[in-house]
């Protein structure tokens, strides 16, 4: 068996402009991705993860576009997070009161961020249907894109936000 079936790159690799706009073309017509229905659209958002390091097919369900600012899913912050080579985090507390999240680089304690239910109660989130349903993966949202944000903003090299901090609803 040769090395090169072993090894594996995560995701399609674009080269140039033109494979984004191929690549954009497929998901737009594909019909999957209600935030972004079409090619230039789709398009955005890949260049958008490129810029991050992020395959097309992530970018495409792990960015939104809100409020025309690229918004990261709490979820791919936390990949991102755990796949750099210097950082890494620890969810210390989870509750459905309060999630305090730890971030490292290497093994040194950068930082603790945290979010509660009292704090999306003084910001007005705390009564939407969502936050009502799952508020600890809401919290958690919070807790990482705040972290991400004072601890380790190499990893995006730009603040991130989710798509709730920048106003859509539904919870992404």
């Amino acid at each position: 068996m040769s090395t090169e079936l072993a090894t594996r790159t995560r995701g399609v690799q674009l080269a140039n402009v033109d494979d984004v706009a191929r690549v954009s073309r497929m998901f737009a017509e594909s019909g999957f991705f209600s935030d972004a229905r079409e090619a230039a659209q789709c398009g955005v958002k890949i260049m958008a993860g490129a810029a991050w390091g992020i395959d097309p097919f992530t970018a495409m369900v792990g960015i939104h576009i809100i409020g025309n600012r690229p918004s990261v899913s709490a979820g791919l912050m936390a990949a991102a997070v755990k796949g750099h080579p210097k950082y890494d985090y620890r969810v210390r507390v989870r509750t459905d009161l309060v999630c305090r999240i730890e971030f490292f680089e290497g093994s040194e304690s950068l930082g603790v961020s945290e979010y509660t239910m009292e704090m999306a109660q003084r910001a007005g989130l705390a009564g939407s249907a969502t936050w009502k349903k799952f508020p600890e993966a809401m919290l958690f949202a919070r807790a990482m894109s705040s972290g991400v944000r004072a601890f380790t903003p190499d990893v995006f090299q730009a603040s991130v936000y989710t798509p709730e901090e920048l106003g859509a609803g539904g919870g992404w």
